[in-house]
């Protein structure tokens, strides 16, 4: 009896068993899982039943294809894409693509072909047709069916964006270019998107010279159209061609009767990248335009700050310097001292403290700011901290410290609170008040702004390192008066102080921290080549310390930049990639490594 129920129980189960086998033979859902695991067997078995339950509609068409594809079984494909071919000669794409499968390249493009040749006069049949090419990967074919298309109905302008899309992909860069000057010409409101294109695309010298070649061909046939000049404008800033962008510029701003605006924009582009003659003369061609143009003013400015950082990132003299100070001091007489000229008042008090050695003088100028009515508390914050560094120069110490405290206090937990406070926190490091320092410095660590908390770590980390080495200070203390000499431009004095270390205490803890003060007062008079073998020791001798990310990106910057050695500013940039992939430059550093690479941005 036992037994009997044994039996009966094991021919119910395979009868729920073979009944729900039976139920997933017709499951959609299991057989693309199947497919996607890899089951091709299985897969078929199912998609097999459901196309001929659908008696070879195209509901399970290409699940059923894709399986016998996969599995090889090319007869049995070539039966199915048949029978559809008889319904529809479209199918005859899916011949084509089992003859790629099978390795048969020829008789494959002959189908293809076939295909593109007797297409109708049909924009809908046209797009179906080259998007079924694109979505088995051919993109060549999407290509010639678009370009034929054009043919069958008549018309150069249909299929533009797909085209560039595709041009694009397969980086066929004169066929990009042939597409969005034409797309510009009927739809000027594009140009961004052409540059966009364009900027994603294009990689060498080489390819900007064919752009500006078929733009110049353009602009002969067409000088009217001003989108082609824009473009051309744009083409030569990519190339760095300043000047010659700063020609088309003003040739646009004098056609279209405009107020400036872009010239304005190209100007301060132009002081971005340091091409501070081309920017001058977009300065200088804006306020020509009179005193009722809209960019008189902001010209004016502009051109005074172009003058500052062209002169003092350069060698400049005391001739220089006293041109820059007579230049800020006839803005000044024009447009007086007020709320609007502060941000004048600052610079030229910057020039007389750190350059020209009249403290007095800049003291006065930022103190007559603190006393204007209607300052933004931010601003008057601002000026505070510029005074209270005028102190530090004059060796005022508690004038500058109680700025420094009333600016933390204003903007507590602020940015500007934040720096306030280090600056405070550095002034006790220049006067060996160092456990002070240290205490002020461990709060910044926790900073909201990056940069601050980075600077107030490295500074800790000095103090904690060294005192634990020398207990006296006797060393840092000589180093925090270089420190000290470096902030108030006295560069030779700094680098006097910074060789006696060495003489005077050999078993210091401080090299790493002395090479990289020399790199900087190195960089500041214009001395790369000595920055760049002081970074590189640091580099090779220190790669433990505090300073090795920062001396890489550094070394990098100035091969890049200043040395015009790219091979070795990429390799630096790969190596802190490598080496640092917590430091504040891995963002820019992986952006300028890919640029130098090559890598389309």
């Amino acid at each position: 009896m036992l037994q009997l129920k044994k039996s009966l129980f094991l021919i119910i189960i395979f009868s729920i068993s073979f009944s729900v086998f039976a139920q997933n033979l017709n499951d959609p859902l299991l057989a693309e899982q199947f497919f996607r695991n890899g089951e091709y067997e299985k897969a078929l078995t199912i998609y097999a039943k459901l196309y001929q339950a659908k008696n070879g509609s195209n509901q399970y068409y290409n699940d059923y294809l894709n399986t016998l594809l996969k599995l090889k079984q090319y007869d049995e494909a070539e039966k199915i894409i048949n029978k559809k071919i008889r319904e529809n000669p479209n199918f005859k794409l899916d011949l084509g693509q089992l003859y790629l499968e099978k390795g048969d390249l020829a008789a494959a493009n002959k189908i293809f072909d076939s295909v593109i040749q007797n297409m109708p006069a049909d924009q809908f049949e046209i797009t179906e047709i080259a998007n079924s090419f694109y979505t088995s990967a051919n993109y060549d074919y999407a290509i010639k069916t678009f370009l034929n298309g054009r043919k069958l109905l008549k018309n150069e302008d249909f299929f533009i964006y797909e085209l560039v899309n595709l041009y694009r992909f397969k980086r066929i860069k004169d066929g990009l270019v042939f597409e969005l000057l034409k797309l510009i010409e009927s739809r000027p409101e594009m140009l961004q998107m052409a540059k966009t294109s364009v900027s994603r695309t294009f990689e060498t010298d080489a390819d900007y010279d064919n752009l500006k070649s078929q733009l110049l061909k353009k602009i002969q046939k067409d000088p009217q159209n001003v989108n082609y000049i824009d473009f051309l404008a744009w083409q030569y800033i990519q190339q760095k061609q300043f000047d010659l962008a700063l020609i088309q510029m003003i040739a646009l701003d004098k056609r279209m009767n405009d107020v400036g605006g872009r010239v304005f924009n190209l100007g301060s582009l132009l002081l971005e990248n340091k091409a501070y003659d081309a920017a001058n003369k977009a300065f200088e061609y804006l306020v020509s335009k009179g005193e009722s143009s809209p960019y008189y003013i902001p010209a004016k400015v502009s051109l005074l700050k172009n003058k500052n950082q062209q002169i003092l990132e350069g060698l400049y003299t005391t001739k220089d310097l006293e041109s820059l100070v007579s230049s800020y001091e006839s803005l000044l007489a024009e447009f007086g001292k007020n709320n609007q000229t502060i941000f004048a008042i600052r610079q030229l008090a910057n020039i007389k403290a750190y350059y020209l050695n009249k403290l007095v003088e800049a003291q006065d100028l930022l103190e007559q700011v603190l006393t204007f009515n209607g300052t933004k508390p931010q601003t008057l914050a601002e000026v505070k901290l510029d005074l209270a560094d005028i102190y530090v120069l004059n060796n005022d110490r508690w004038e500058a410290t109680l700025l420094y405290g009333q600016v933390e206090k204003s903007f507590s937990n602020e940015p500007l609170g934040q720096e306030a406070k280090f600056k405070n926190a550095r002034l006790s490091f220049y006067n060996s008040d160092f456990s002070w320092a240290k205490a002020q410095l461990d709060v910044l660590k926790a900073s909201t702004s990056q940069l601050i908390a980075n600077d107030a770590l490295d500074l800790s980390l000095l103090l904690q390192d060294n005192l634990a080495f020398d207990s006296t200070g006797n060393a840092l203390k000589l180093y925090a008066k270089a420190e000290l000499l470096l902030f108030k431009n006295q560069n030779e004095a700094s680098l006097a102080v910074l060789d006696s270390i060495n003489t005077l205490f050999p078993q210091n803890d401080l090299a790493d921290d002395v090479l990289m003060t020399k790199s900087k007062i190195y960089r500041k008079q214009n001395d790369f080549k000595k920055a760049a073998n002081v970074l590189k020791e640091i580099i090779e001798k220190y790669n433990y310390s505090i300073w090795a990310d920062d001396a890489l990106f550094t070394l990098a910057t100035i091969e890049e930049e200043k040395l015009n050695d790219k091979a070795n500013a990429q390799k630096h940039y790969e190596l802190l990639l490598t080496n640092f992939p917590g430091s504040l430059y891995v963002i820019e550093a992986r952006k300028r490594f890919r640029n130098l690479r090559g890598d389309s941005l």
